[in-house]
């Protein structure tokens, strides 16, 4: 029986506007303004693409992007929003099996995953296979790395005002964390940086050797 989502898929709908209160506006738009200075992307793969956000931003860059989620229903409610977008194909994968052929990929562009799941490193093991050599990994990762006491009690209050309980796969990560996956399955580290002003996120740039 295959496998289906359910804590994510509930939220299709208005995903974006969720994310929007829950990490706050304003860094949100710091965040899309720092994925927006990507360029020469190629061929793109978008893991966890949810409802879009971050696909309407990164397909400006590339040749083509195929975005994919393993929720049907955040597949077909990105279907519906980035249909004016020519260059994007939106699809179902499995971000643990994916279905491309090794070094498909120019880019893989991950946001908001590694830390919902419980391996994160089989994640990007399969990145990795599926990129051309000297293609780039891109990794953004909400965290409470950086943050203060006071704003992480306030981000946690409003995770719980809009999603209920959070999954019970989540694990903390830090970009010590990520740049130790990446490093442990050969990439070459390009760029690490904490993004955010209240709220955070690890922002990493890896190149498949």
């Amino acid at each position: 029986m295959e496998q289906k989502e359910v804590y994510w898929s509930r939220f299709a709908d208005d995903f974006e506007e969720k994310n929007n209160y829950v990490i706050g506006k304003h860094d949100m738009e710091l965040i899309l303004a720092k994925v927006s200075e990507l360029e020469d992307l190629g061929d793109t793969l978008e893991l966890a693409c949810g409802n879009g956000t971050y696909s309407k931003v990164i397909c400006k860059s590339a040749d083509k992007l195929i975005a994919t989620d393993f929720s049907e229903q955040m597949v077909s409610a990105a279907t519906k929003r980035l249909k004016e977008h020519k260059n994007i194909v939106v699809e179902w994968a499995n971000a643990f099996d994916l279905k491309y052929p090794d070094e498909s990929f120019d880019t893989v562009f991950l946001a908001n995953l590694l830390h919902i799941v419980s391996e994160p490193i089989a994640i990007i093991g399969e990145v990795y296979r599926v990129l051309k050599r000297g293609g780039r990994v891109v990794i953004l990762d909400f965290g409470s790395e950086g943050m203060t006491f006071f704003n992480k009690l306030k981000l946690f209050a409003r995770y719980l005002r809009s999603y209920g309980k959070p999954p019970a796969t989540g694990i903390k990560l830090t970009r010590k964390d990520i740049k130790q996956f990446l490093e442990d399955t050969d990439f070459r580290i390009l760029d690490i940086e904490l993004l955010g002003d209240k709220t955070k996120a690890a922002y990493l740039i890896g190149v498949k050797r």
